[in-house]
């Protein structure tokens, strides 16, 4: 389980809403300090497996732009008409090794570590939170230049 209580500390705690939230950038570092990762690749791996995430909520990108599905996934359709993109695990892994980002939206709906961590970081700035996960193999840009129209951490 993670410490979710740590997040807040982490970040400096009433000092931090006071003097640094929604005034200015700042970078926090572990100092040494080690704690459980919320999300790894082996976790990454379970859920890609595990669940049936297809695009926008699951979905590659690579130089700025969406990775079509078709490109690592393949179209399956079940007895009552209902189709999904199912990747492939040798043509998704192939896209990452050429340079793509994976994409995950709302990661703390399906992975409970992230959703403590989310939890403790709703507790503490009272707004809600919603965690997307961004995951490369490669020094490539997935998205280049852009902008958000919410507030984000990496």
């Amino acid at each position: 389980m993670i410490d979710s209580v740590s997040w807040a500390e982490r970040l400096g705690g009433d000092t931090f809403l006071a003097r640094m939230c929604f005034r200015a950038h700042k970078v926090i570092r572990s100092n040494g300090i080690t704690s459980p990762a919320p999300l790894t690749w082996d976790d990454l791996n379970e859920i890609v497996a595990a669940h049936r995430l297809e695009p926008p909520p699951m979905r590659l990108s690579r130089a700025g732009g969406a990775v079509p599905a078709a490109a690592y996934s393949i179209l399956r359709t079940n007895r009552r008409g209902a189709s999904w993109y199912q990747p492939q695990p040798a043509e998704f892994h192939a896209r990452l090794a050429e340079g793509a980002s994976l994409v995950i939206d709302a990661i703390d709906q399906i992975h409970p570590p992230v959703r403590e961590a989310a939890a403790g970081l709703k507790r503490f700035f009272r707004t809600p939170v919603q965690v997307n996960a961004y995951a490369s193999w490669t020094a490539e840009e997935g998205f280049g230049t852009h902008w958000d129209d919410h507030d984000g951490a990496s």
